[in-house]
């Protein structure tokens, strides 16, 4: 049946639209930002990450570039590059001075913490304690896991942190039976923390191969090399695209109680094809729902 002859949308057709029409999409502070972001939807928001290489002050500087372009900034606070209380102060002050409310805290992916703070725990901890903690706080989840952390060990880090925190962002995904598994798991659990399912965004395979096997992602990496044959590998597209994993969570999206609350993109600074993607699967799934008069039946 042509989509534009579909019924008026089920209540969870309208979330899943809802949530897929405002994504959140994650840059890599590097030289290639400022063609990222210009690639953009005006005033989304827009995540920041923080790796060792680079440090804080990169995240922060991108950060303001980010904001004076008018985009919503969600720096990440990477717990092991922060000093010590002074220092989490400084960068939260920098925050409030350039009008942003919100951040994302991350243990950090530094083989040793440079100063007071060897988790994310910790400095969600420290971060409750200053006079300006910023509003909104997000955490990662790993429904696949984390390769140096133990499953019993990251539900317990995961539990402890959602005191402190107002949602989150499960890591990078390329299959949706863990994510489900995971989310239902969590459920069950009591856990009634928003979480953000973590999309992969349109990229080479070969590079998001090269990154999911640096990253440390989890097995269901494996469909970005599942086709060996000679003809499957001629047919198969040169860059990966998140249909078949948006369609399978599609009925579980704009959910925050049992579900997903919203998509989290992970760029790559790839952000004009992503985009481009995200806002065909909307004209796809979404463009028939403000037609009311098309209530035909099949």
């Amino acid at each position: 049946m042509n989509d534009l002859l579909r019924l008026t949308p089920l209540p969870s057709d309208e979330r899943a639209c809802e949530a897929l029409a405002s994504p959140r999409y994650e840059l890599l502070p590097l030289a290639d930002l400022q063609q990222a972001a210009d690639a953009l939807p005006a005033g989304a928001v827009v995540t920041v990450t923080c790796s060792p290489r680079h440090g804080l002050a990169r995240t922060l500087t991108a950060s303001e570039t980010l904001a004076a372009a008018g985009f919503r900034v969600v720096p990440h606070l990477a717990a092991r590059l922060v000093r010590d209380r002074g220092h989490l102060a400084e960068a939260v002050a920098r925050m409030t001075a350039l009008g942003i409310d919100e951040c994302f805290v991350v243990g950090g992916d530094a083989e040793a913490a440079e100063g007071d703070f060897a988790t994310g725990l910790a400095l969600l901890e420290a971060l409750a304690e200053l006079p300006t903690r910023p509003s909104r706080i997000g955490i990662p989840a790993y429904p696949e896991g984390h390769p140096h952390i133990s499953v019993g060990d990251l539900q317990r880090d995961l539990e402890a942190k959602a005191r402190f925190a107002d949602y989150a962002v499960t890591q990078l995904c390329f299959e949706a039976a863990p994510l489900l598994a995971w989310r239902e798991q969590q459920r069950q659990r009591g856990m009634s923390l928003p979480v953000h399912a973590g999309l992969p965004g349109v990229l080479p395979r070969k590079r998001l191969l090269g990154l999911a096997t640096r990253l440390g992602l989890g097995p269901s990496t494996r469909v970005l090399g599942r086709q060996k044959g000679l003809i499957a590998r001629l047919l198969r597209p040169a860059r990966y695209r998140p249909d078949t994993l948006l369609e399978a969570l599609w009925p579980h999206l704009g959910d925050a109680t049992q579900g997903f609350a919203g998509v989290h993109l992970y760029t790559f600074n790839q952000a004009a094809d992503t985009r481009a993607w995200c806002e065909a699967q909307c004209r796809r799934q979404c463009a028939w729902k403000t037609s009311d008069s098309l209530s035909v039946t099949p």
